[in-house]
C-alpha cells in the first residue's frame, strides 16, 4: 500500500481533509508524494456524532 502524508493524499485526490479526518502515524515515515520524512495517513476516521447514534439506539430499542 502506497504511503502518503496528508499534503500529498489532498493533492493527488484533489481534496481538502484535514488532520481530524484520518489516523495518522506517530512516528515520520518516508512519503511517497513528497519524498519528506512526515506522519502519513494509516486509516480514514469513522466519526458519528450524537444524532445518528441516538437514533440508532431509538431505532433498535
Amino acid at each position: 500500500m502506497a504511503e502518503f502524508c496528508l499534503d500529498c493524499w489532498n493533492r493527488l485526490n484533489h481534496t481538502s481533509y484535514t488532520e481530524r479526518d484520518f489516523i495518522r502515524s506517530e512516528e515520520l515515515e518516508l512519503c511517497e508524494g513528497c519524498a519528506k520524512f512526515k506522519p502519513i495517513i494509516l486509516a480514514e476516521r469513522k466519526t458519528q456524532s450524537l444524532w445518528h447514534k441516538i437514533l440508532f439506539f431509538d431505532f433498535f430499542d
